[in-house]
């Protein structure tokens, strides 16, 4: 089988090689899936900076869902996934044209879903959903602050929310996607390197009125937000994005943890505000079942039509570069995917 694999950290261009491994076997509870293609998370580029702890070492296969027919099925695994079309979260080694998954980590697809928008509902929807559907219950009427709104979670996110009837502001890095993010339905769209948003959010609806934070990026984002979160509302951190360059992990660590700043759970009891994180990995590692059901119910929703994953670039396996380079420059909108010819 072809394999994706990272030999190198830095430049997207420097970083894959192309390799040809055995085929595996599926070992109990899982699937051997042959992959149509695979999505980009942000995830994968801090692997490829070196930046992402959880990753293996190198040299390793990146990639955590993939879309495909499953081959075999594993022992203890029920022969009706036999043939069928599936997406499936994986625990690295997406980047491949055949994967190994945990059955209750994948879900049966139509014929006729597009294979980015399949990729879009295992990471980035399943991390949204999670926050918005199955750990929490959203009110009709409430209001959410939804960082990098223009990428794949972002998406997801808003789609979410504005099922729910949440009132959504978005914010986006570049006056362009402005427009992407009032197609999607965000109610106050907000450029934040034209506008403080903080000025913006307040002029428009005052002092502490957002119920809902998600914040991709924490940092210096991260103070920000708290001045602005409703008594009773909740932040929801479920990525690092401002961790990302080139310095090493400690002095990384190190300037994330003051731009982020203290919090003593005395402050947050005050206010009765709450904040949680989110490790989509962490719940693959112990709670696989929490991931497949999050899935499955979201491909019920896209059935039925209530989500409409948007893919925002698709490359062949060969442009693995290009695919990394554009989801790191910040301009993607939507899912990046990539398939194999």
């Amino acid at each position: 089988m072809r394999q994706l694999t990272l030999v190198s950290y830095g430049k997207a261009a420097e970083a894959f090689e192309l390799r040809e491994s055995p085929t595996p076997n599926p070992e109990p509870g899982q699937l051997l899936i042959e992959v149509e293609g695979f999505g980009l998370n942000f995830a994968d580029v801090m692997a490829r900076q070196g930046l992402y702890r959880e990753a293996p070492r190198l040299p390793f296969v990146p990639g955590y869902e993939v879309v495909g027919k499953v081959l075999t099925p594993g022992a203890g695994v029920s022969n009706d996934w036999l043939g069928r079309r599936v997406v499936a979260f994986c625990r690295f080694g997406g980047y491949s044209d055949h994967a190994l998954v945990d059955h209750r980590a994948a879900g049966v697809i139509p014929e006729c879903m597009p294979p980015g928008e399949a990729c879009a509902l295992a990471t980035q929807y399943c991390t949204a959903y999670y926050m918005t559907d199955y750990s929490n219950k959203l009110r009709t009427d409430e209001t959410a602050l939804i960082h990098a709104a223009a990428g794949g979670v972002g998406t997801a996110l808003v789609q979410l929310c504005r099922r729910k009837g949440i009132f959504t502001i978005g914010l986006c890095g570049s006056v362009e996607k402005l427009a992407y993010l009032r197609e999607i339905g965000v109610d106050l769209p907000i450029c934040y390197k034209e506008q403080s948003y903080p000025d913006v959010i307040e002029g428009r609806l005052g002092k502490r009125k957002v119920d809902y934070v998600f914040n991709t990026s924490m940092g210096k984002s991260f103070r920000v937000d708290r001045k602005l979160l409703n008594y009773g509302g909740k932040l929801f951190c479920f990525g690092g994005a401002s961790r990302s360059g080139s310095k090493g992990y400690l002095v990384n660590d190190l300037s994330f943890l003051f731009q982020t700043g203290f919090l003593s759970p005395l402050f947050m009891m005050m206010q009765s505000q709450s904040i949680m994180g989110v490790n989509m990995l962490r719940l693959a590692d112990h709670r696989v079942g929490v991931i497949g059901a999050c899935l499955r119910e979201l491909i019920d929703l896209h059935t039925a039509g209530e989500v409409h994953p948007q893919v925002g670039g698709t490359f062949s396996a060969a442009e693995i570069a290009s695919a990394h380079e554009m989801l790191e420059s910040g301009k993607s909108m939507g899912k990046i995917y990539v398939h194999w010819t």
